[in-house]
């Protein structure tokens, strides 16, 4: 089957009305492309430069940017939150920076809470979102098991401002998107105006009809999922954690060391973490990447350990199944091409 068909399947299946794809192996992008339609109001094309809301794999890019400030010894992995950040609860004394990288800080996420849903269409300061989970008990002793925290990722936004003296959005850029050329990839701004940017829609079962997500502001992201991408830029990012010359080979190792929690309850759901990435034992094979789900929007990057091939998708629906799933289909027609 080829790749047209297998997404258009996928499009079908899911309702989806646009995505983009992008495959990458050895340091190199083999191809980029899109299917459907970025905006079905005014009948554009989803194209390998179509700007989507990423999600939560704007986390990879939280976890490059606290390793490039260890990297310039600017912070340390093991350093309690505390030390840089001393406002923070004092329940929260016992969490380091590592942790947060990998899910075990014990924090309750906030994305959890009833309050968060209440105010997602809302600018809310940092101070009001933190205090969703400010009184709330730890869920666990730090380091002592897995559970999916945006808290974590969050805290490790204001981490990076108050060690970089830059906004997280300018330091991103300045650190990554810039040297990688990621010319159309930026924190969100719901009040700029973005060139090729995607329309997020999300399914109505019951209407069998496709509409406008609802604004969802990013201030309730912020660094757990706050980015701007295409295909073509994330591309780009896949080439670069090939290379020693971006990222010392020392933290490339260190991203992909598995760092089990003392209890090991992530092995029970057939993963492991490493510093912001998930390494996943699939039934099609094994891989290292992480998926991302947002109003309107649904994104897999993922990199098959086995074969060394990174694939990556974005799509403008949000109840899109996991679309790391039809990502082995593409992977299946991308080796019957070489």
């Amino acid at each position: 089957m080829n790749i047209s068909t297998i997404l258009q399947n996928y499009c079908d299946r899911y309702h989806v009305p646009g995505l983009s794809v992008a495959a990458v192996r050895d340091g190199q992008t083999l191809w980029a492309t899109g299917h459907g339609r970025a905006n079905l109001e005014w009948d554009i094309p989803a194209t390998a430069d179509t700007v989507y809301e990423i999600a939560s794999i704007t986390k990879l890019f939280t976890a490059t940017a606290v390793l490039r400030l260890a990297e310039t010894g600017q912070l340390g992995l093991d350093d309690a939150l505390h030390h840089h950040l001393p406002h923070l609860p004092e329940a929260w004394r016992g969490v380091t920076i590592r942790h947060c990288l990998t899910h075990q800080s014990g924090l309750p996420s906030y994305t959890e809470t009833e309050k968060y849903w209440q105010t997602t269409r809302l600018d809310v300061s940092r101070e009001e979102l933190l205090g969703y989970v400010a009184d709330l008990p730890l869920l666990a002793p730090p380091g002592q098991r897995y559970h999916y925290d945006n808290t974590g990722f969050y805290l490790l936004g204001l981490l990076i401002e108050q060690v970089s003296g830059q906004s997280y959005g300018d330091f991103v850029a300045a650190q990554i998107l810039r040297p990688l050329g990621m010319a159309d990839s930026r924190a969100n701004d719901p009040y700029a105006i973005v060139p090729r940017r995607a329309q997020g829609y999300s399914y109505d079962a019951e209407q069998a009809a496709v509409r406008h997500k609802p604004y969802y502001s990013p201030t309730g992201t912020y660094s757990a999922g706050v980015l701007l991408s295409t295909v073509a830029d994330l591309a780009k990012f896949a080439c670069a954690l090939e290379s020693d010359a971006w990222l010392s080979a020392a933290s490339r190792q260190l991203m992909r060391t598995i760092h089990p929690s003392a209890e090991a309850n992530e092995r029970q759901l057939n993963f492991s973490v490493g510093l912001g990435w998930f390494f996943v034992d699939h039934p099609r094979g094994r891989f290292m990447g992480h998926n991302g789900g947002i109003q309107g929007f649904a994104s897999s990057f993922i990199h098959l350990l086995d074969d060394g091939l990174t694939l990556i998708m974005l799509c403008n629906q949000d109840k899109a199944a996991e679309p790391h799933e039809v990502l082995f289909e593409v992977a299946d027609a991308v080796k019957g091409m070489s």
